[in-house]
């Protein structure tokens, strides 16, 4: 009885040494207003964003602690003040297309793979479900708080319409887009040495899922096909002056700055759906505007946010 004792007593006395040597491993590197950011957070965190963007496993340490700590932050910040007014998003449908999206993008066929697919980088699907959820539930708040100051001119896109259906060809951009703003002293010409050196080293739209404030981001900054007359002056100018495959320096926008790459353009023939082309132009417009909006109350928060790194 005293021998089993003994050994009961060292078991625990060995489970209580490895519980406190685990426990110390962990360490606070940074803090989101109250909310804390460990060693272990941002490791998972790089974990996460390999298993997504695999060209990163090849990035050095110091850059993938950088893009890693920038992406919790921005995630805690969206999520501390979603939770003011409502709970996180929870429409399953919502969250399985993104899903969807994400798994299809790696050339996985379904959920059942991409959950043993990221078991590999010790990941669980619940995980990636809440980051999607959190994003989910910020356009959800964009669009609940900003709704009421969209303004459309919808005459001015029945003129635009008509004008097109004139013509027998219309230049048509397919672009994709990183939306990013500046924090209090910070200059535009860091910040976008930082995007275009994550650009440089893992590809445009692997850049935007980390650093873009725009719902495209999730689509790595894909937009689709726009007509040229959709786009303002300003922006149609920079992206003629880009060769296909490259992207614009940051263009201003109110509220931040737009970097575009062209990814492909053609001259269309015309045979204009009025109806869908009209439909299309004002659910463009609604997003462009909600963008500027979401990248504004983006700044604002950020900008209120006690953010401390150790």
């Amino acid at each position: 009885m005293k021998n089993k004792l003994i050994f009961v007593i060292l078991v625990l006395s060995s489970l209580v040494l490895n519980s406190s040597s685990l426990y110390a491993e962990i360490f606070i590197k940074a803090k989101v207003n109250n909310e804390i950011i460990t060693n272990l957070d941002i490791k998972n965190e790089k974990n996460y964003l390999i298993a997504l963007n695999p060209k990163l496993k090849n990035l050095e340490k110091k850059k993938l602690d950088r893009y890693a700590i920038d992406s919790i932050i921005n995630e805690k910040i969206k999520k501390i003040e979603i939770e003011k007014f409502f709970d996180l998003s929870e429409d399953k449908n919502i969250i399985n297309n993104v899903l969807s999206d994400l798994y299809s993008n790696l050339g996985i066929t379904n959920v059942n793979e991409f959950e043993n697919y990221l078991n590999n980088f010790g990941i669980s699907i619940d995980q990636v479900k809440k980051k999607i959820s959190i994003e989910i539930s910020w356009n959800e708040y964009i669009v609940k708080k900003y709704s009421y100051a969209i303004v459309i001119d919808k005459n001015k896109i029945k003129e635009k319409i008509e004008k097109m259906d004139k013509k027998n060809f219309v230049e048509n951009f397919l672009i994709s887009e990183i939306v990013f703003t500046l924090s209090d002293g910070e200059k535009l010409k860091d910040k976008f040495k930082l995007i275009k050196d994550s650009i440089d080293n893992i590809g445009f739209e692997e850049t935007a899922k980390i650093y873009s404030l725009s719902e495209s981001k999730s689509n790595g900054g894909n937009v689709g096909w726009v007509y040229k007359s959709q786009l303002t002056k300003k922006i149609s100018d920079q992206i003629e002056k880009v060769d296909i495959g490259q992207h614009t320096n940051p263009i201003s926008a109110p509220g931040g700055f737009i970097v575009l790459k062209l990814i492909d353009k053609k001259n269309e023939k015309l045979k204009i759906d009025k109806k869908e082309q009209f439909k299309n132009a004002v659910n463009y417009e609604k997003n462009r505007q909600l963008t500027r909006y979401s990248t504004l109350q983006y700044k604002r928060i950020f900008n209120k946010a006690v953010i401390n790194e150790f």
